[in-house]
This record gives C-alpha cells, sequence and structure tokens, in this order.
C-alpha cells in the first residue's frame, strides 16, 4: 500500500538534499562555462540538468511513498528500457514480449515471493530455450536466446534487484535512495569533469569520450553524493561499508556507462531514444545504476561480514 512520505522522517531532508544538489550543481556548471544564459540554455549540461529538475524529486517521492507508485515506476523503467535494448540489438518480436514480461515476473517475485528471487535468471533462460523448441524456427535462434539473455541480465534483473533489497533489507530504503543519488551526481560529475580536464581515454575502442578524467570526477561526485546523505546512512553500516559504498559506486557507474557502450558498439548501431530531453532513452540514464546496484549491495554485504 502506498505511504504518506511525510511520515517518513527521512523524507524531507532527503528531498531538500535533491533539491539543493541540483540548484548548486546547476549554478557551478553555469560558472563554470562562463557562457550567456542564451547559449546556456541550449547546452547538453543545461539539458540534462533540466531533465534532473523533474526526474529527481519525482524519485524521491515515488521511493518513499512506495506500494503501487514505486512499483509504476520500476515498471516504466523495466518496459521501457528493455524495449530500447531490444531495438538496440534488433531481437525479435516474441523474445522481446518475453523479456518485458519476465522483467515485471520479476518484479512481483522481488517484491511478493523473495524466495524464488535466485530462481529467475535460470527460470528466464528455461522459457528463453522453449521458444526455438516449441516453435521450430531455430535459425538464427541462438544469437536470439543469447542477445535477449543479455538484455534481461542488463535491464531486467537488475530492476528486479532494486525492489529486492528495498523490501528484504530493514535499511532497503536508504540504501536505494543513497545508491541512486549518489549514481546520479557521480555520472554528471564525470561528464562535466572529462569535458573540462579530458586526459588520456579510458577504453578508446570502447568510448572514445570516456576519459580518466571523467572516472576521477564520477570518485569525486561519488563521495559528495555519500557525504551530503550522510542523514540515511544506517546506523549498523561502518565507516569501512561507506567508504567501500563510494568506491563501487564509482567504478560501477562507469562500469554501467561502458557496458552500454561496448553492447551499442557490439551492435553497431547508434540507435537512441529522445523520450528524455537531453539524456536520451531510459537506458542512457539508468545504465550507470543498473551496474552499480547490485554491486553495492554485495560490497555492503561483504564488507559487513568481514569488518563486523
Amino acid at each position: 500500500m502506498p505511504r504518506n512520505p511525510f511520515g517518513n522522517e527521512l523524507f524531507l531532508p532527503v528531498f531538500l538534499r535533491v533539491i539543493l544538489l541540483i540548484v548548486v550543481g546547476l549554478l557551478a556548471v553555469l560558472v563554470a562555462q562562463r557562457r550567456s544564459l542564451r547559449v546556456w540554455r541550449r547546452s547538453t549540461l543545461f539539458l540534462r540538468a533540466r531533465t534532473w529538475f523533474v526526474i529527481g524529486p519525482l524519485f524521491v517521492i515515488a521511493v518513499f511513498t512506495g506500494g503501487f507508485v514505486a512499483f509504476l515506476l520500476a515498471t516504466f523503467v523495466v518496459v521501457q528500457g528493455s524495449s530500447e535494448f531490444v531495438r538496440i540489438a534488433g531481437i525479435d518480436r516474441r523474445y522481446a514480449y518475453l523479456l518485458i514480461l519476465w522483467g515485471e515476473v520479476g518484479l512481483l517475485v522481488a517484491a511478493l515471493a523473495r524466495d524464488f528471487f535466485g530462481f529467475l535468471p535460470f527460470g528466464f533462460f528455461i522459457l528463453l530455450t522453449l521458444v526455438p523448441i516449441l516453435s521450430g524456427q531455430v535459425q538464427d535462434a541462438h544469437r536470439q536466446v543469447a542477445d535477449t539473455l543479455v538484455g534481461y541480465v542488463f535491464v531486467g534483473l537488475p530492476m528486479a534487484y532494486i525492489v529486492f533489497v528495498n523490501s528484504a533489507e530493514p535499511w532497503g530504503l536508504n540504501f536505494l535512495v543513497i545508491v541512486t543519488v549518489s549514481v546520479a551526481v557521480a555520472d554528471i560529475a564525470a561528464y562535466a569533469v572529462g569535458a573540462a580536464v579530458r586526459g588520456p581515454k579510458l577504453v578508446p575502442r570502447v568510448d572514445p569520450s570516456k576519459t580518466w578524467g571523467a572516472v576521477l570526477g564520477g570518485l569525486v561526485g561519488a563521495a559528495v553524493g555519500v557525504g551530503l546523505l550522510w542523514v540515511a546512512v544506517p546506523d549498523e553500516w561502518s565507516i569501512a561499508a561507506v567508504v567501500v559504498l563510494v568506491l563501487v559506486v564509482a567504478v560501477g557507474s562507469v562500469w554501467g556507462d561502458l557496458t552500454e557502450s561496448f553492447i551499442r558498439t557490439a551492435f553497431r548501431t547508434e540507435v537512441r531514444s529522445t523520450l528524455l530531453l537531453g539524456y536520451g532513452g531510459v537506458l542512457d540514464r539508468v545504465d550507470s545504476l543498473l551496474m552499480a546496484f547490485p554491486l553495492c549491495y554485495y560490497a555492503i554485504i561483504l564488507t559487513g561480514k568481514l569488518v563486523g
């Protein structure tokens, strides 16, 4: 059931910090670029900031409201993100429908039947292989099965992890807010610092635009994001866990971005959605989070066991 977000003592501090972060980031970029307001309003950074003015507060409200509101947000990301992957990979319709359907099943299992969460990847593989077996259409089926499985592991399964952690862990909501906001800050900081500092290319054959300067910016952004949301850090987390979280957010953000670039390079396509003005499609916006979220979760669990 949906909750009143104001009933959670963390909602207002987190909401105000997200708004403050967006405003300060917007002003910092404006000062750094030293352009006229008319020219700056047409820049990519302005379009990104304008997008965040909308989706940032909406995200905070949705996750603190919970219930079907949060589920609708997760559904939108799964459906739209999977659809964008389908267009990138050229996946046939029957496999595309199965990818989207199993993504939704994963959200329901993560929320309502967590004991079966570990079965999701293998269950999807079983269904995928049944398609060519039952239809008898085996030509090119190996590629379709493999590509669709990659799409699920890249989009549907990480989204199921987000719902799973939020419902299974007592600090799940805190973790979701901290990681999501920190990944967003790391992503924007990597873009801004990478454009200003440049430096050696990170992996030029995969993404020529990604530099070591962007990696440094992502690390600083991750630290700023976690530090700003220190109010949401659970008491049971150690300092070591928070430090590890910052590092994994930075690494996971870059890794997710490079993974999407690798996928586009592998499929030799530049097909992009324009759903989010200034940010392209949903997949362009959540690729870092999809990689960073499960990594951060297991990093927190592992650090807790080692330190504890």
